[in-house]
């Protein structure tokens, strides 16, 4: 990592790794508990479009780490995504009677992934404002 590079850009790259610690052991729960047939999507189908998401997830991590606007836009970009998916697909299966998945283990990975999104979110915006003002 660059000795120069910039708090709030540690910041981000902090927790655009921490959100992938918990969405890419979220994405194997989605694999384990059938969520691709919900979509209609094929167990194969799901499994190949996993492949372009990761890279996609990575791809994002080289220009935030190079402190580029693109990074900043991507990591914001995927912090939404993720946040509203976990919001609007998986808090209405929590709270519904019954266990969830695998319980406590599977909670965690939503409500980590819906926490570290949002303040991702919140910190990209910042410092996107910032780029804005120069």
């Amino acid at each position: 990592m660059n000795d120069n590079l910039n708090s709030k850009y540690q910041i981000l790259i902090i927790l655009y790794l921490v959100l992938a610690f918990f969405a890419i052991p979220h994405l194997i729960d989605d694999f384990l508990f059938d969520m691709p047939a919900e979509f209609g999507i094929s167990v194969h189908l799901a499994q190949f479009l996993a492949g372009p998401f990761i890279v996609l997830y990575l791809g994002i991590l080289i220009p935030l780490a190079r402190e580029k606007k693109g990074g900043v836009i991507g990591a914001v970009s995927m912090g939404i995504f993720l946040a509203l998916a976990g919001i609007l697909k998986h808090i209405p299966l929590i709270i519904q009677p019954g266990p969830y998945w695998s319980g406590w283990f599977s909670e965690g990975l939503i409500f980590g992934m819906i926490i570290t999104g949002i303040l991702l979110v919140v910190f990209g915006v910042i410092e996107l404002r910032r780029f804005n003002k120069e």
